[in-house]
């Protein structure tokens, strides 16, 4: 906001200060620019332009739109690799994020309106660290790797260490990495939504249940299954409460989520097998 004569006004796009313009074409030159004091990096903008309404500061805007690798989705062996510069529109409809993780092309599919959702990126979604943006809740739940390139080198981070701001400045989110996804049921339940939403990655026995809402950073839990969801959501920390819920009202609707979330896994892993 900018505190004027008549007011607090909210800046548009012509009261930001004037800035070069850096288009990379090479991931190495794009970190070289992006380390730059002042530097900015740019993609699909949807966010960009609300921080520079926020007071962003920014002497060099560096453009990724030349870097395809950035939009690129593979299979490697059993994990998953999506380019953070995938929309949202093109990520819930790639061949093969939906036959890998049919629950993420899903649940990837339901979020945001069409207009976002055209020009949004996965990595636009991550590094903005707004607590409403929900691919975090995804990626905590599905203990996907945060690829980066630096200065230094690459480098990965967990998607918690996202909300520390682990990274050097002028970091480069290349790609989310998605481990053992071949062998990975996922489901996302977003009824709850502004409250909570939760993402359920199933491995074996093993289950990890991420939460988040639109006024707080994700937080997981570990469980197996066949445990009793209401045990294991009672475990998610005390800062999932604030203002708009308890924490103990949080940790009963992440337990009621998590049930049902369960439930649905039960029912396609069962369909799954009277197929064969």
């Amino acid at each position: 906001m900018l505190l004027l004569s008549h007011g607090l006004v909210a800046p548009s796009q012509r009261t930001i200060p004037p800035f070069s313009l850096s288009r990379p074409a090479t991931l190495a030159e794009a970190v070289t620019a992006g380390s730059r004091p002042g530097a900015v990096y740019a993609q699909g903008c949807s966010d960009l332009f609300a921080q520079f309404r926020e007071g962003l500061r920014c002497d060099t805007l560096v453009s990724l739109e030349h870097l395809p690798q950035l939009r690129a989705v593979t299979r490697d062996g059993d994990a998953l690799r999506i380019g953070a510069g995938v929309a949202h529109h093109d990520g819930a409809r790639d061949r093969t994020v939906r036959a890998t993780l049919p629950g993420l092309a899903e649940g990837w599919g339901r979020i945001a309106n069409e207009r976002i959702r055209r020009r949004a990126t996965l990595g636009g979604n991550l590094m903005a660290r707004r607590t409403r943006y929900e691919m975090s809740v995804m990626a905590d739940a599905l203990d996907a790797r945060l690829d980066l390139l630096t200065a230094e080198g690459p480098r990965t981070l967990t998607a918690p260490a996202l909300w520390e701001r682990a990274e050097p400045p002028g970091a480069l989110l290349t790609s989310v990495t998605v481990p053992d996804a071949a062998g990975t049921w996922f489901g996302y339940d977003r009824s709850m939504r502004p409250l909570m939403t939760a993402a359920v990655a199933v491995r074996g026995e093993r289950v990890r249940l991420a939460v988040g809402s639109e006024y707080g950073r994700p937080y997981a839990v570990t469980t197996v299954l066949g445990a009793d969801p209401a045990e294991a959501a009672a475990r998610l920390p005390e800062e999932i409460g604030d203002v708009a819920g308890s924490a103990p009202y949080r940790r009963h609707l992440a337990g009621v989520l998590l049930g049902r979330l369960l439930e649905r896994h039960a029912a396609e892993t069962g369909r799954e097998k009277e197929k064969r």
